[in-house]
This record gives structure tokens, C-alpha cells and sequence, in this order.
């Protein structure tokens, strides 16, 4: 979505809009930094090997959907 020139009608709104979903892109990050920590913090995972990977590999979809709604949200307010 693009919002147009700064100086048009609703720019304001939708470039607040964009903003908002980039701001949400923190929720999916959060659980990625919460995972990683666990793969390397909690006894249970730390000591299956399996389960620690799968651990770390839920961590990194979890950035990837952060740097996604990111990129998405902050593009087109730029």
C-alpha cells in the first residue's frame, strides 16, 4: 500500500497506519528472542539435543515473520 505524496489527504493516517504495523512486528520478535533464550536456558531443552534444534529453528521463523511485517510495514510509509 502506498500512501501517496506527504502533502495529500490521509497521508498523515495512513503513514500512521503503516507505522502501527510495523510497531507489531515487535510481538513475533519477542517470541523469537523468548525461544532462543529457552533453547539455551531451560534444563528440559538444554539437554535434548532434538528439541533444542527444533527450539532454535522456531526462533528463527519467528525473526523472519518479525523482519516481514516489519519490511512490509515500514516500506511504503517511506
Amino acid at each position: 500500500m502506498f500512501c501517496g505524496d506527504p502533502g495529500s489527504p490521509g497521508y498523515a493516517a495512513c503513514a500512521t497506519q503503516t507505522q502501527l504495523f510495523a510497531l507489531a512486528s515487535a510481538v513475533p520478535a519477542l517470541l523469537g528472542v523468548a525461544l532462543f533464550v529457552a533453547a539455551f536456558a531451560a534444563p528440559s531443552v538444554k539437554d535434548d539435543r532434538r528439541l533444542r534444534t527444533r527450539t532454535l529453528v522456531y526462533s528463527l521463523i519467528a525473526w523472519a515473520i518479525a523482519l516481514a511485517a516489519y519490511t512490509v510495514g515500514g516500506l511504503p510509509s517511506l
